[in-house]
């Protein structure tokens, strides 16, 4: 890949940033802990599309939607002081709006840079529209697994941390609670994805973190679970519960199988 093909957007990127690390001069960690998560989703969707085989030019498209993903972050925690979509914004909608106000894609063809915008838009939704044409399924796949990839990073770090010493943003200011919620254990059970309106706690959370195994879209994500062992961070942060545990074990050997075909 033409390592200069997205030198532009790397420079508006650092230049956007830390525009808003000096607005929140006070307040920095979770503006870091963006611009950190986007460089590592860039990184992990480079991963991704290389083991798939991509061309130069695809890597190029996807290596732009993994970083501008979660642009729209920044003005998201300056406006709101939370990351939590629910009572604030959708980010996703705003990173576009963002990108479109500052014409940073303007250097890729047009069905290039509609297949961005919509791995972007798509990235955060429950499910990917499945009419999609298969050139916008594929790049919006990659941005989901690389999401994920990092995010479980972000969480296994995080969770290693004193309680004294965790940022309430990482967790989206959730309650730390003993309880979970019925529904979102009952979507873990169903093997698919937690619906983000049945979180309602720290537990729950990191109950919809489980139940995004069952959203993985390439082997070599699976291959990477095992490898970094997020499978293992993710049960300390589970409730002690029968019921939850046996719902890990069933994703755990998900993950496997998936890993191994």
């Amino acid at each position: 890949m033409n390592a200069g093909c997205n030198r532009h957007i790397h420079s508006w990127f650092g230049r956007y940033t830390k525009k808003y690390l000096l607005l929140n001069r006070d307040d920095q960690y979770p503006v870091s802990l963006k611009i950190i998560h986007c460089q590592r989703v860039r990184r992990e969707a480079l991963m991704l599309g290389r083991v798939l085989g991509m061309n130069s030019r695809d890597l190029c498209v996807t290596e732009a939607a993994g970083l501008l993903h979660d642009i729209g972050r920044f003005e998201q925690y300056s406006r709101y002081k939370t990351f939590v979509d629910a009572v604030s914004i959708n980010h996703a909608e705003l990173s576009v709006e963002v990108l479109r106000e500052n014409s940073v894609l303007q250097k890729f063809a047009e069905a290039e840079e509609n297949r961005i915008i919509k791995a972007i838009l798509y990235h955060n939704r429950l499910t990917i529209p499945a009419n999609e044409e298969d050139d916008v399924l594929l790049l919006s796949r990659i941005i989901r697994d690389a999401d994920k990839l990092d995010i479980w990073r972000v969480f296994a770090e995080h969770n290693k941390l004193a309680k004294d010493e965790q940022n309430s943003t990482v967790d989206q200011d959730l309650p730390d609670t003993s309880s979970f919620s019925e529904k979102a254990l009952a979507d873990i059970m169903a093997k698919k994805i937690v619906d983000f309106r049945h979180v309602e706690s720290k537990n729950d959370f990191a109950l919809m973190r489980l139940g995004w195994m069952y959203d993985v879209n390439f082997q070599q994500t699976f291959k990477e679970i095992i490898k970094r062992d997020y499978m293992s961070s993710l049960q300390l942060s589970l409730p002690q519960d029968p019921t939850i545990q046996a719902a890990f074990a069933a994703a755990q050997t998900y993950v496997t199988q998936k890993a191994a075909q």
